[in-house]
């Protein structure tokens, strides 16, 4: 199934009062360009280890059920299953009810399934699960060591910025370490 963003999080894993104080910046002039880094270092993680990490909205898109019972859902982790509907020939959506859904959480990564599968009688988009996924609603929810990952992220960018910036040199070793026990192997 194909997964699409429905909406962000509400909040970031990194506040800006808590950036400014590992960043030793006191007034608010760079406020806005500190929320931004906040939230490119938030999006750089989720992409290194193919998790979300805030609660987000998604919608996974599927032309038919998988073959076996389980739901593969990437990115997760899963934190409900919010809603979920086929469509008919015609286009008009069924809805599924979402207690049939539970979800499997799983070493690496989450499933959910289906205790109702009907059959979608559109042959592309025939299915769509709303999903809910991320550590959590609280920034305490998103393990420490991702957060200190950002931080130190958004400090080498804050450090870093200008015309000596690398914008393709991508995560140091240093994060990377930080991030390698929450990264979701592909088999």
């Amino acid at each position: 199934m194909i997964p699409v963003l429905l909406d962000g999080p509400a909040l970031e894993p990194l506040s800006l009062a808590e950036a400014k104080v590992w960043l030793k910046v006191d007034g608010p002039e760079d406020d806005d360009l500190i929320r931004a880094l906040i939230v490119a270092a938030r999006l750089m993680v989720e992409a290194e280890i193919g998790q979300v990490l805030m609660a987000q909205n998604w919608r996974l898109i599927g032309d038919s059920w998988t073959a076996g019972e389980a739901i593969e859902v990437n990115p997760g982790p899963v934190l409900a299953v919010v809603g979920a509907r086929v469509f008919d020939a015609s286009g008009q959506s069924v809805s599924i009810p979402v207690a049939s859904f539970s979800v499997l959480v799983r070493e690496q990564g989450a499933a959910i399934l289906a205790s109702q599968r009907p059959a979608p009688g559109r042959s592309h988009g025939g299915i769509e699960i709303d999903v809910r996924l991320g550590y959590g609603e609280a920034i305490a929810s998103v393990p420490e060591n991702i957060r200190l990952a950002i931080r130190r992220l958004v400090a080498l960018w804050y450090d870093n910025r200008g015309e000596g910036a690398d914008p393709d040199q991508g995560l140091p070793p240093q994060i990377r370490a930080l991030l390698r026990p929450y990264r979701r192997l592909r088999l």
